[in-house]
């Protein structure tokens, strides 16, 4: 099986000439893998090479603001980033709908690629993160009930206070951020900790991660926005780790006509890092039933004859 080493690294350019950076390979439907926060296209390094060798062709990128890709003072809310994904894959020569995986605040655009393009996706995953207008104002509000609540949405929002308290400090607030967020810290070696803060804590590395949430109120209302619309009727996959956000798959009947998933156990926030086994074979079985099913309307469809009139 190829490695993820073996990957091709390429550049494309979007909005303006913004250069995302993003690792590729396989033949055959084209699946987007999109990483959340403090992540980059390294995050999917256990799941991108089984889909490959499974028939599908990867495309990976960091997103801008992450990783080797550039990192812009602005453009970060979630269609900016769809205009990114799909002038990416525009580059890359993708035929016909893609599967769009999304993972933490990565999930965001990958909803609203689908949302505002659903010709274009063949399918949808949602991986472990609440949904802005639906109920992260619940999961952002100090309480008992949240744990004190999801405080970095504030902290990053807050206009320079990140860069003052992080920048120089960079090693240390990933490390602590990855603590709480992982249920089995052995998933991260310490390889994998130094390809993160190789970008991470170089000049600029923490826009993106800052930027994400500095939009994040406008993501909110582009989520109230086609929310309002009706719910999506493309398939949808969700899945939250047990000591994660288990609640993923459940919220997402709110906004989705056809959704599958659960919860994975023994399993914290990095899903793709601490259970790639369990996320690679449920988005494999979740993508094949969704092209048996496109085989089965076609066959159903081109029986029925053509009405004339």
């Amino acid at each position: 099986m190829l490695t993820y080493s073996e990957f091709d690294h390429a550049r494309a350019y979007v909005n303006g000439g913004v250069k995302l950076h993003y690792r590729t390979a396989g033949e055959g439907p084209t699946v987007l893998l999109v990483h959340g926060w403090l992540g980059t296209s390294y995050t999917w390094r256990h799941v991108a090479p089984a889909l490959v060798a499974a028939g599908y062709r990867v495309v990976a990128p960091d997103m801008r603001g992450y990783g080797d890709s550039d990192k812009p003072a602005t453009g970060y809310d979630g269609l900016s980033l769809v205009a990114d994904l799909r002038q990416l894959l525009a580059q890359t020569a993708a035929t016909g709908p893609v599967h769009v995986v999304g993972w933490d605040m990565g999930a965001l655009p990958a909803f609203l690629l689908a949302a505002h393009h659903p010709t274009e996706v063949a399918s949808l995953t949602y991986l472990d993160e609440p949904l802005p207008a639906v109920n992260l104002a619940e999961m952002t509000t100090f309480r008992q009930e949240t744990y004190g609540g999801y405080w970095h949405f504030g902290f990053n929002h807050a206009a320079d206070l990140p860069e003052v308290l992080i920048t120089g400090r960079e090693r240390e607030f990933w490390h602590y951020l990855h603590g709480l967020m992982l249920f089995n810290p052995a998933a991260i070696t310490d390889a994998d900790r130094a390809e993160y803060l190789r970008t991470y804590a170089a000049p600029g590395g923490v826009r993106g991660s800052v930027g994400w949430y500095r939009d994040a109120l406008t993501t909110t209302d582009q989520f109230a926005e086609v929310i309002a619309r009706g719910k999506l009727t493309l398939p949808v996959l969700g899945l939250g780790g047990q000591y994660g956000t288990s609640y993923t798959h459940a919220q997402l009947a709110a906004v989705a006509e056809h959704v599958e998933g659960g919860i994975i156990p023994n399993c914290g926030h990095m899903v793709a890092e601490e259970a790639p086994e369990h996320l690679t074979q449920a988005l494999l079985t979740f993508f094949s039933r969704g092209a048996e099913s496109a085989a089965a309307a076609s066959t159903s469809s081109a029986a029925v004859p053509a009405l004339h009139v």
